[in-house]
Parts: C-alpha cells; structure tokens; sequence
C-alpha cells in the first residue's frame, strides 16, 4: 500500500512541477517507480483512435542538436538515445522518458552502456535539457494528447558506396543553389531539408519533371505550375498540409500528387486545378470530410488512394470518377460501400480490405474490368449473385472474413488464378474448388477443416488440386 501511495505521490509532484514550471518532465527509464508512471502517462497521452505517429526528420534532428549542445563530443561516441515525448494539446512535450544505450536500431540486441558513463550522462541530460524542450512544437498532433517515439543515434556511420552522378538529378539545397547548367535538370530532391515552405530555388530548374519534398515541415504551398510547364510528379508526402493550405496553379503536365501522411480531411481543391493528374494518393491522413462534391472535376484520376484514411462513409459522389481504375481503400472505417460505386466501369483493381464491410454491392456485376479484388479482413458471409458475371477476374481475396458455406458464385469463374479463402469457417473441405478451371494459386490456412487429420482425410481433393499444378497452401 506505502508503494503505491508512492507512486502516485511521485505523479502528483511531477505533475504539479510541471504546471508550476512549464518546462516538461524529465526522466530516465531507470528512475524509481518509473514503470507505473510510464504506464499512468501511456493511458492519460494516448489518441482514442489509436494513431501511431511516424518521428520526423525535423524531430530527430532537433534532439541531435540538443544532445551536441548539452554533452561534449567525447560522451556522445557510440551512443543512442531512446526518447519517448507525451505531447500535450498545443503539440508542446509535457513529459521526456529517455534511456541511454550503445547499440542502434535492433531493438532485441539492446545494451546498456557502462553503467557509471550512463549515471553520469542521465544525471547532465536531466539536469540541462528540459529548457531547450520548450523550443519543440510538434504541430502534426496539435488539438490532442499525443506519444511518439524518436531516437538519437551516434554511432559511426557506414561509408555509402559512391553512386554514378546524373546531370539530370539534384539532391540537397546545398546542391540545387550551386547547380550551374540547370536546364538538364528533371529531377529535385528536397526531402528532409528541414523546409516550412517550397523555396524559391525549385523555379531554378524549368525542365524539372520531379520534385521531391517529403519529410519536411511544410504547412502552406503556393505552386507556380506555369514556371515549371514540365513538372508531372510531385510528392508533398510527411508533411504539415491541410486541403486548404495547398495551391497550385492551373495546369496540364502535373500527373501524380502525393499528399500521403499529411493533416488532410478532404480532396485538395487543388487536384481539380491539375488537368491532366492521373494519380492522386491521400492516403494515412484523417480524410473525414469527405461529401460528394470532394470527387467533382477529377475525371482524369485513374488512381485513387485512401489507404488508412479513417473513411467511415465512402460518399456516393465517387462515381463522378469515371476513368479510375485502381481504388485504395485498405484500413479505413467502412461497413457498406456505396451503390455508385458499380457507375466506376473501368475499374481494374479495387482494394477494400481490412474494414467491416458485411455485403458487396449486388450489382457489382457493372465493373465489368475488374480483374483484381481484394476484400479480406471485412465481415463478408456471402456474395452477391451477380459476381458471376465478372468473367475477368483473376485474383480474389475473401480470406478472413466469415463464411462458413463455400460461395457458389466463386466455381462459375473460368479465368480466376487464385484464390484466398484463408481463415474463414469452412468446417469441411469446399468440394466445389474442384470445379474451377484455371486456377494457379489457392489458400486455404486457418479454416476449421484443416485440423491435425486433414491431410489424409481430404487427401484425394488435394491430390486433386495438384494434379491440375494448383499451388495449395493449407
């Protein structure tokens, strides 16, 4: 009882320092009662959505720069930091939980240090870095509570080859400013330069064809596309962006956006100014405004990605897209999709799994093109009757999903290569496997059927199976 009446003790005081203070909180993992207050701030900092933020590069770099600053160069050799920041509502670091270790990525083969080197750079980290804490905004998380995890490593670095260099590509600000024949250039890259804006130097190069900008700290961009005529693929991926916050001018060479892990909740408006954009990725950002005006003027995307998109309803304006053929939808919140979205007839691929889809449209019959369906991880018990219809299929994945009856509609399929049924409730072998004709590739793992006795059991409908050279897994 005295422990635990300890420990809250302790997150009390901690607490009440840091209001009084309002410098964060700093503590090695070593320190006595650690692990229930780590357990305490992993409750009360973790996002109800359970969103796991990726540590930026301008992250890494200014704990880098903190750790040069409080410890000599002699103390740093060899040495990595494991630093796990709780970020309040302002995106402002409340508390730094920091250990000491001399080996770099694999977290298994971790050791500790000599203990008195790790004493002593424990007692100058705790003693010196909270004030220069307070110069850290993490602005991706700002509006709640937030962990993220970010090392700092000093151990040597491997020597990289050297590569054969391209006139035709730039790396570095560094580079890109003392680039004097820059006509030849058609590719820029510009990630992890740790930019708030796009600076002026892109419009140095008018032939440029490729511009890459992830990783930085980008809130705002204003894209002149009439200085750069050529430029078709521009990645604005891991930055600070919401919809608003993008422009770029009226164009037709822009083909590919990527506007991936950014704070963005519906379409850019944007993307409608880009005549010619075939490819537009949204994907792992909170796309939850999305109403059916989003999909307006973007008839030439011909791929869709909303990959971990948080989409909950997938708005019936989607069919406005008639010229997509490949449609992300994998990690979103969806249980039904829209009857419009059977109007998308030249959709080759579409992609739902891993949502709590509970029935495909009955008419999905109209996406005639569709050779490639994935659609495990959903509640699926049936398929539509129609389905049968969709002679060019080629690859279905219905596996972890909950049918218990073999679907009727799979054997009709004449061009079907493989096939997933893993992980449903078979509770016999699907005899009705044996009637389809051209398949390469069946799974089968996981289903109830397949216990120790399997094998000799259904010995003859696998025997079956691989004299037509179907690859079973089971």
């Amino acid at each position: 009882m005295l422990s635990v009446m300890k420990i809250f003790l302790t997150i009390f005081l901690l607490a009440a320092g840091l209001g009084l203070s309002a410098q964060p909180v700093v503590l090695s993992r070593k320190d006595t009662n650690a692990k229930q207050l780590w357990h305490n701030l992993d409750e009360d900092y973790k996002r109800p959505d359970g969103t796991l933020f990726e540590t930026p590069y301008s992250l890494q770099k200014a704990f880098q720069d903190i750790y040069e600053e409080i410890l000599d160069e002699e103390k740093l050799k060899d040495l990595t930091f494991w630093n796990t920041l709780y970020l309040n509502t302002d995106g402002k670091i409340d508390y730094l939980v920091f250990e000491v270790s001399n080996v770099n990525f694999r977290m298994a083969d971790r050791e500790q240090v000599n203990p008195a080197l790790a004493d002593s750079v424990s007692a100058i980290i705790k003693s010196r870095i909270a004030p220069l804490l307070t110069r850290i905004v993490f602005r991706r998380t700002a509006g709640s509570k937030a962990i993220i995890t970010d090392f700092v490593s000093f151990q040597p670095k491997m020597p990289k080859e050297p590569q054969a260099k391209k006139d035709s590509v730039v790396n570095g600000m560094e580079e890109a400013l003392a680039t004097k024949d820059t006509l030849r250039v058609k590719s820029l890259g510009l990630s992890q330069s740790l930019l708030t804006a796009i600076p002026e130097v892109v419009y140095r190069f008018p032939n440029l064809e490729q511009l890459f900008l992830v990783d930085n700290d980008i809130e705002t961009i204003d894209l002149d596309m009439s200085r750069l005529p050529k430029l078709r693929h521009l990645d604005l991926s891991k930055n600070v962006l919401r919809e608003n916050g993008i422009t770029i001018s009226k164009n037709k060479s822009l083909q590919l956006l990527n506007v991936q892990k950014n704070l963005i909740r519906d379409i850019p408006r944007a993307a409608r100014n880009c005549k010619g954009l075939e490819t537009l990725w949204l994907g792992n950002n909170q796309l939850t405004d999305l109403t059916n005006a989003s999909f307006s003027k973007l008839k030439s995307v011909k791929d869709l990605n909303f990959y971990k998109g948080e989409v909950a309803a997938l708005p019936k304006g989607i069919r406005k897209m008639r010229r997509l053929e490949v449609l992300d939808l994998y990690y979103n919140k969806l249980e039904t999709l829209p009857k419009s979205i059977t109007k998308l007839k030249k959709l080759t691929h579409l992609a739902v799994s891993h949502n709590q889809i509970t029935a495909l449209p009955s008419r999905i019959d109209r996406m005639k093109s569709v050779h490639t369906l994935y659609a495990h991880h959903n509640h699926l018990s049936k398929l539509p009757e129609r389905i049968t219809r969709m002679k060019k299929l080629r690859i279905v994945d219905l596996g972890y999903n909950w049918l218990t009856t073999f679907p009727a509609e799979l054997a009709s399929f004449t061009n079907l290569e493989e096939l997933d049924l893993s992980a449903n409730n078979f509770p016999e072998f699907p005899i009705q496997l044996l009637q389809i004709r051209k398949l390469d590739k069946l799974h089968l793992r996981g289903n109830p059927f397949l216990g120790q006795d399997a094998e000799r059991k259904y010995s003859e409908q696998l025997s079956q199976l691989k004299k037509k050279n179907i690859e079973v897994f089971y």
